[in-house]
Protein backbone atom coordinates (compact mmCIF):
# COMPACT_ATOMS: atom_id res chain seq x y z
CA UNK A 1 0.00 0.00 0.00
CA UNK A 2 2.74 2.42 1.00
CA UNK A 3 4.71 1.53 -2.11
CA UNK A 4 1.73 2.39 -4.31
CA UNK A 5 1.24 5.67 -2.46
CA UNK A 6 4.93 6.52 -2.80
CA UNK A 7 4.83 5.72 -6.51
CA UNK A 8 1.77 7.97 -6.97
CA UNK A 9 3.44 10.91 -5.16
CA UNK A 10 6.63 10.43 -7.16
CA UNK A 11 4.64 10.43 -10.41
CA UNK A 12 2.83 13.65 -9.47
CA UNK A 13 6.08 15.34 -8.52
CA UNK A 14 7.73 14.23 -11.76
CA UNK A 15 4.83 15.57 -13.82
CA UNK A 16 5.04 18.89 -11.94
CA UNK A 17 8.76 19.14 -12.68
CA UNK A 18 8.18 18.43 -16.36
CA UNK A 19 5.47 21.11 -16.52
CA UNK A 20 7.82 23.60 -14.86
CA UNK A 21 10.61 22.81 -17.32
CA UNK A 22 8.51 23.14 -20.47
CA UNK A 23 9.12 26.67 -21.79
CA UNK A 24 6.45 29.00 -23.11
CA UNK A 25 6.98 29.46 -26.84
CA UNK A 26 6.46 33.12 -27.64
CA UNK A 27 6.32 34.36 -31.23
CA UNK A 28 6.76 37.93 -32.43
CA UNK A 29 7.77 39.98 -35.48
CA UNK A 30 10.94 41.66 -34.31
CA UNK A 31 11.19 44.77 -36.46
CA UNK A 32 9.07 47.24 -34.51
CA UNK A 33 11.08 49.12 -31.87
CA UNK A 34 10.63 49.95 -29.08
CA UNK A 35 8.14 47.06 -28.79
CA UNK A 36 10.37 44.37 -30.32
CA UNK A 37 13.52 44.31 -32.44
CA UNK A 38 16.85 42.52 -32.84
CA UNK A 39 19.86 43.96 -31.04
CA UNK A 40 23.46 43.84 -32.26
CA UNK A 41 23.79 40.30 -30.88
CA UNK A 42 20.77 39.08 -32.87
CA UNK A 43 18.72 38.77 -29.66
CA UNK A 44 15.08 39.83 -29.61
CA UNK A 45 14.62 42.77 -27.26
CA UNK A 46 12.11 45.53 -26.52
CA UNK A 47 9.20 46.44 -24.27
CA UNK A 48 7.01 43.52 -25.31
CA UNK A 49 9.88 41.11 -24.75
CA UNK A 50 10.81 42.51 -21.32
CA UNK A 51 7.15 42.44 -20.28
CA UNK A 52 6.77 38.83 -21.41
CA UNK A 53 9.88 37.82 -19.47
CA UNK A 54 8.44 39.46 -16.36
CA UNK A 55 5.16 37.60 -16.91
CA UNK A 56 7.03 34.31 -17.30
CA UNK A 57 8.88 34.96 -14.05
CA UNK A 58 5.59 35.68 -12.33
CA UNK A 59 3.99 32.41 -13.43
CA UNK A 60 7.29 30.53 -12.93
CA UNK A 61 7.75 29.47 -16.54
CA UNK A 62 10.78 29.85 -18.78
CA UNK A 63 10.02 31.55 -22.09
CA UNK A 64 11.61 31.21 -25.52
CA UNK A 65 11.18 33.81 -28.27
CA UNK A 66 10.75 33.21 -31.98
CA UNK A 67 10.53 35.57 -34.94
CA UNK A 68 8.32 35.20 -37.99
CA UNK A 69 6.30 37.41 -40.38
CA UNK A 70 3.64 39.55 -38.72
CA UNK A 71 0.73 38.33 -40.83
CA UNK A 72 1.34 34.71 -39.74
CA UNK A 73 1.51 35.27 -35.96
CA UNK A 74 -2.12 34.64 -35.06
CA UNK A 75 -2.41 31.61 -37.34
CA UNK A 76 0.60 30.08 -35.60
CA UNK A 77 -0.93 30.57 -32.15
CA UNK A 78 -4.35 29.32 -33.25
CA UNK A 79 -2.76 26.19 -34.71
CA UNK A 80 -0.81 25.50 -31.52
CA UNK A 81 2.66 26.09 -32.95
CA UNK A 82 3.33 28.69 -30.24
CA UNK A 83 1.81 29.41 -26.85
CA UNK A 84 1.73 33.20 -27.06
CA UNK A 85 2.08 35.98 -29.60
CA UNK A 86 3.08 39.47 -28.55
CA UNK A 87 3.87 42.03 -31.23
CA UNK A 88 2.00 45.29 -30.55
CA UNK A 89 -1.20 43.45 -31.50
CA UNK A 90 -4.41 45.46 -31.46
CA UNK A 91 -7.33 43.64 -29.86
CA UNK A 92 -10.03 43.60 -32.54
CA UNK A 93 -13.29 41.72 -32.98
CA UNK A 94 -11.97 40.02 -36.10
CA UNK A 95 -8.89 38.75 -34.27
CA UNK A 96 -10.97 37.60 -31.31
CA UNK A 97 -12.69 35.15 -33.66
CA UNK A 98 -9.34 33.47 -34.20
CA UNK A 99 -7.56 33.67 -30.82
CA UNK A 100 -8.11 34.84 -27.26
CA UNK A 101 -6.47 37.99 -25.95
CA UNK A 102 -5.19 39.03 -22.56
CA UNK A 103 -6.43 42.16 -20.89
CA UNK A 104 -4.95 45.22 -22.65
CA UNK A 105 -1.40 45.99 -21.56
CA UNK A 106 -0.91 49.19 -23.60
CA UNK A 107 -3.24 51.92 -24.85
CA UNK A 108 -2.96 52.28 -28.60
CA UNK A 109 -3.41 55.29 -30.90
CA UNK A 110 -2.49 55.65 -34.57
CA UNK A 111 -0.62 58.37 -36.46
CA UNK A 112 0.88 59.07 -39.85
CA UNK A 113 4.59 59.88 -40.10
CA UNK A 114 5.41 62.14 -43.02
CA UNK A 115 7.84 64.82 -44.11
CA UNK A 116 7.11 68.18 -42.51
CA UNK A 117 4.61 70.16 -44.57
CA UNK A 118 2.95 67.13 -46.16
CA UNK A 119 -0.86 67.04 -46.11
CA UNK A 120 -2.94 63.93 -46.71
CA UNK A 121 -4.92 64.01 -49.93
CA UNK A 122 -6.70 61.59 -52.24
CA UNK A 123 -4.28 58.96 -53.61
CA UNK A 124 -1.56 59.76 -51.07
CA UNK A 125 0.70 56.69 -50.83
CA UNK A 126 0.58 55.36 -47.28
CA UNK A 127 2.64 52.41 -46.01
CA UNK A 128 1.29 49.90 -43.49
CA UNK A 129 2.48 46.53 -42.24
CA UNK A 130 0.94 43.54 -43.97
CA UNK A 131 -1.75 41.90 -41.83
CA UNK A 132 -1.97 44.80 -39.37
CA UNK A 133 -5.13 46.44 -38.08
CA UNK A 134 -3.81 49.65 -39.67
CA UNK A 135 -3.91 47.99 -43.08
CA UNK A 136 -7.50 46.88 -42.52
CA UNK A 137 -8.50 50.36 -41.31
CA UNK A 138 -7.10 52.22 -44.31
CA UNK A 139 -8.66 49.84 -46.81
CA UNK A 140 -12.07 49.90 -45.16
CA UNK A 141 -12.27 53.44 -43.75
CA UNK A 142 -9.90 55.51 -45.92
CA UNK A 143 -10.20 54.03 -49.42
CA UNK A 144 -9.27 57.39 -50.97
CA UNK A 145 -5.71 56.79 -49.73
CA UNK A 146 -3.46 54.38 -51.59
CA UNK A 147 -2.26 51.93 -48.93
CA UNK A 148 0.84 49.87 -49.66
CA UNK A 149 1.65 46.77 -47.59
CA UNK A 150 5.17 46.16 -46.31
CA UNK A 151 6.53 43.05 -44.56
CA UNK A 152 8.08 45.28 -41.89
CA UNK A 153 7.83 48.87 -40.73
CA UNK A 154 11.61 49.27 -40.89
CA UNK A 155 11.48 48.88 -44.67
CA UNK A 156 8.51 51.25 -44.89
CA UNK A 157 10.28 53.91 -42.83
CA UNK A 158 13.43 53.54 -44.92
CA UNK A 159 11.37 54.17 -48.06
CA UNK A 160 9.77 57.18 -46.40
CA UNK A 161 13.22 58.60 -45.67
CA UNK A 162 14.11 58.14 -49.35
CA UNK A 163 10.94 59.90 -50.51
CA UNK A 164 9.49 56.80 -52.17
CA UNK A 165 6.18 57.03 -50.26
CA UNK A 166 4.18 59.85 -48.69
CA UNK A 167 3.61 58.56 -45.16
CA UNK A 168 3.68 55.57 -42.82
CA UNK A 169 0.65 54.69 -40.65
CA UNK A 170 1.55 53.08 -37.30
CA UNK A 171 1.35 53.18 -33.49
CA UNK A 172 2.00 56.57 -31.92
CA UNK A 173 4.57 55.10 -29.51
CA UNK A 174 6.59 53.48 -32.30
CA UNK A 175 6.35 56.69 -34.31
CA UNK A 176 7.75 58.81 -31.48
CA UNK A 177 10.60 56.34 -31.00
CA UNK A 178 11.57 56.65 -34.67
CA UNK A 179 11.19 60.44 -34.72
CA UNK A 180 13.67 60.77 -31.84
CA UNK A 181 16.48 59.90 -34.26
CA UNK A 182 15.07 61.32 -37.51
CA UNK A 183 14.64 65.03 -38.13
CA UNK A 184 12.42 66.71 -40.71
CA UNK A 185 9.44 64.45 -40.07
CA UNK A 186 6.17 65.01 -38.20
CA UNK A 187 3.12 63.03 -37.12
CA UNK A 188 -0.53 63.55 -37.94
CA UNK A 189 -3.27 61.93 -35.87
CA UNK A 190 -5.89 59.84 -37.65
CA UNK A 191 -9.11 61.00 -35.91
CA UNK A 192 -11.20 58.15 -37.29
CA UNK A 193 -8.99 55.42 -35.86
CA UNK A 194 -10.53 54.01 -32.67
CA UNK A 195 -8.41 54.20 -29.52
CA UNK A 196 -7.87 50.62 -28.41
CA UNK A 197 -5.47 48.40 -26.56
CA UNK A 198 -2.67 46.00 -27.32
CA UNK A 199 -3.00 42.44 -26.05
CA UNK A 200 -1.19 39.12 -25.87
CA UNK A 201 -2.67 36.43 -28.11
CA UNK A 202 -3.33 32.98 -26.65
CA UNK A 203 -4.94 29.93 -28.25
CA UNK A 204 -8.65 29.53 -27.55
CA UNK A 205 -7.75 25.97 -26.55
CA UNK A 206 -5.67 27.16 -23.59
CA UNK A 207 -7.93 29.15 -21.24
CA UNK A 208 -5.82 28.24 -18.19
CA UNK A 209 -2.76 29.95 -19.69
CA UNK A 210 -4.85 33.02 -20.52
CA UNK A 211 -6.01 33.16 -16.91
CA UNK A 212 -2.43 32.94 -15.66
CA UNK A 213 -1.27 35.71 -18.01
CA UNK A 214 -4.11 38.01 -16.98
CA UNK A 215 -3.42 37.43 -13.30
CA UNK A 216 0.31 38.04 -13.81
CA UNK A 217 -0.39 41.28 -15.72
CA UNK A 218 -2.53 42.52 -12.84
CA UNK A 219 0.23 41.70 -10.35
CA UNK A 220 2.87 43.52 -12.44
CA UNK A 221 0.67 46.58 -12.75
CA UNK A 222 0.01 46.62 -9.01
CA UNK A 223 3.58 46.02 -7.81
CA UNK A 224 5.17 48.71 -9.99
CA UNK A 225 7.10 46.38 -12.30
CA UNK A 226 4.99 47.30 -15.34
CA UNK A 227 5.47 51.04 -14.72
CA UNK A 228 9.22 50.55 -14.38
CA UNK A 229 9.40 48.79 -17.75
CA UNK A 230 7.17 51.40 -19.36
CA UNK A 231 9.36 54.27 -18.18
CA UNK A 232 12.48 52.49 -19.42
CA UNK A 233 11.21 51.97 -22.98
CA UNK A 234 8.95 54.99 -23.36
CA UNK A 235 10.95 57.82 -21.86
CA UNK A 236 8.81 60.90 -21.31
Amino acid sequence: MWLKFLFFITLLFSNWLVAEEVPLRVVTEASYPPFESFNEHKQIVGFDIALTKALCQQIKRRCEFYHQPFDSLLDSVAEGNYDLAISALDITNARLEQVSFSQPYFENTAVYISHAGFELADFSVIAVQSGSSFQHFLRSQRPELLSISYPSYQLALANLSQGKIDAVFLDAAAAQYWLASHTGFVTQVEPKYPVGGLGIAVSKQNPSLLQQINHALTVLKNNGRYLSLYKHYFKQ
